[in-house]
C-alpha cells in the first residue's frame, strides 16, 4: 500500500512537471500527461480513502471507551 501511495505521488510529480514543459513544445504529448497526472491523482485518492477505512477499523476494534 505504501509502495503504491509513493509510486503515484512520484508519478503525479513528473508528469505535472513534464507535461508543463510540454506545454510550450508539443501540445498532444503534454495532455496525454496531463491525463496521466489526472489518473495518477486519482489512483492516489483510492489508496488514502482506503489506508482510512482500514484505520478506522483497527480503531473500532480497539476501542476500549466502555470499559
Amino acid at each position: 500500500m505504501e509502495k503504491v501511495k509513493y509510486i503515484s505521488m512520484l508519478a503525479a510529480i513528473f508528469t505535472q512537471i513534464t507535461g508543463i514543459i510540454f506545454l510550450f513544445i508539443n501540445i498532444t504529448i503534454a495532455v496525454g500527461l496531463f491525463f496521466v497526472y489526472f489518473i495518477s491523482l486519482l489512483v492516489l485518492l483510492v489508496v488514502f480513502i482506503k489506508s482510512r477505512i482500514v484505520e478506522k477499523k483497527e480503531d473500532d476494534q480497539n476501542d476500549y471507551r466502555d470499559y
